[in-house]
């Protein structure tokens, strides 16, 4: 745990394993980034919504009682172009 953060790679939560898990204790503060690698440009989009979709369905945002605010992110990654899409 290094500035009051512990991040976590492929930590199992939910109903799988999200790629990437930061929590923040003194504020109660989390995030769950699930990263996808798009084929073309014209897909990023795409893909970060279905790292979006599935942070939803594979419940990653579950066991985090406790925390003032759960923040989820897909992000899609092409080439060194990088499009993030935030869970609502």
């Amino acid at each position: 745990m290094g500035m009051g953060y512990a991040v976590k790679s492929n930590q199992e939560t939910g109903l799988g394993r999200a790629d990437i898990d930061i929590r923040e204790k003194k504020k109660r503060r989390a995030m769950i980034i699930e990263a996808k690698k798009s084929a073309s440009e014209e897909n990023m989009e795409e893909d970060a919504l279905a790292g979006v979709k599935q942070i939803v369905a594979r419940e990653y945002l579950k066991g985090f009682e406790g925390y003032k605010s759960v923040r989820g992110y897909g992000v899609a990654f092409y080439k060194k172009m990088a499009l993030v899409k935030k869970l609502c």
